[in-house]
Parts: C-alpha cells; structure tokens; sequence
C-alpha cells in the first residue's frame, strides 16, 4: 500500500502526515515519523526469541517521534535469530541487509547513523550482526542479551550499549559481565536495571 511517508529523499518537502507502519519488504516494517523532512537516524530493532517484528516496532513509535529516528523491524527467518556468526549468505543477514536498502530507497535516511538494537535474542543478534558489519552498523544497542559472535577484530570506532536487569530470571546478568570481559576496545556501558522491559529501559 503506497503512501506519503515514504516520499522519496530528493522531495522533503512532501506530504506525510499521517505517519503510518509500512510493511515494506516480506519480512520488515517501517515507520518515518511525519515530522522528519531531511536526513534522520534510522534505528533497526530485533525482536525476542518467538516475538512479532509489528508488535516489536509499534513499542518505539512514540520514542522515534521524540526523537526524530526512523524505525525498521524485521522478522527472524525462524522462531528466533541464528546462533552462530552472522555470514552474507544467512537468510537473517540477507532480509535484514534487503530491508534497509530498500527503505534507504524510499526514505530520507543518514546512513552515517544507522543502530541497530534488540531484546533478549534480538539483542544478542544485535551484538552479533552490529559487530560483523560495523560499517552498515556504527552503533549497537543490546537489552538484555544472552550471548554475542565476536569477529576476530572488533571496530573500535563503533558504540556499544549493554543493558541487563541485576534480577533477570531468565538470562543471567553473569552473561554480559562475560561479553564484556571479551570485547576489547569499544566504549561499553553496562546499565543494570531492575527491569528486562525494553520501554522502561530505553526511557530511563
């Protein structure tokens, strides 16, 4: 379904209200907040193990209208993202790389600050896909994950955010003090918070 917020990056000028949830390759959905007339941030974000790419990204809408970012959601190829290092021919790596290439082409984004973020399984897939691709990823916001596929050299230009609840019961705040025993180099902030919810730990 066509609509004005996606109103190509040569022609800002263009309607886009109202801002809508696209769903803009087999495997993704969008949202351009109406207010964004230039360049914006564009923050990819990955679901948790069995989660909804739709419901995922409807989270963060309100977060993206203050902010100013585009969002891109995309679904994992099964159940949850693969669990191994992250290769071009990998059907998660290709349908995350798809969708923003092809938002990229509809919408006016700056590619010199694409994020990529995620929750739990999403944030340990983040943490994976953020490293391996540091050049489509400068930043990498990971809540919560439970393990991370390191390259041999890890870019130590690019921003690395971890947060994980001190109470989690589910994936042991233990895991991420490993992770950052591991990753040299990049600027890490560890945040313990007493929530693993994503809205209340991206607000606070």
């Amino acid at each position: 379904m066509a609509s004005a917020v996606f109103a190509a990056p040569a022609s800002p000028a263009a309607a886009r209200s109202p801002a809508i949830v696209q769903h803009i390759a087999p495997s993704a959905f969008a949202y351009v907040p109406a207010t964004i007339t230039g360049p914006a941030p564009l923050i990819v974000v990955l679901h948790g193990a069995g989660g909804d790419a739709r419901y995922f990204l409807e989270q963060f809408k309100h977060d993206a209208d203050q902010r100013g970012a585009i969002l891109l959601s995309v679904q994992s190829s099964g159940r949850t993202w693969a669990q191994r290092k992250p290769k071009d021919d990998e059907s998660d790596v290709a349908n995350i790389k798809a969708a923003i290439a092809e938002l990229t082409a509809k919408a006016p984004i700056d590619r010199g600050h694409t994020t990529v973020m995620g929750f739990s399984d999403g944030a340990s897939y983040a943490l994976s896909i953020g490293m391996a691709y540091p050049g489509l990823f400068r930043t990498i916001i990971a809540f919560s994950p439970g393990y991370a596929f390191a390259p041999s050299r890890i870019d130590k230009e690019q921003r690395i955010f971890i947060a994980h609840s001190s109470r989690d019961p589910i994936l042991p705040a233990a895991n991420v003090r490993d992770m950052i025993k591991g990753l040299e180099g990049p600027a890490i902030r560890l945040k313990s918070t007493g929530s693993t919810a994503v809205t209340k730990s991206i607000r606070s």
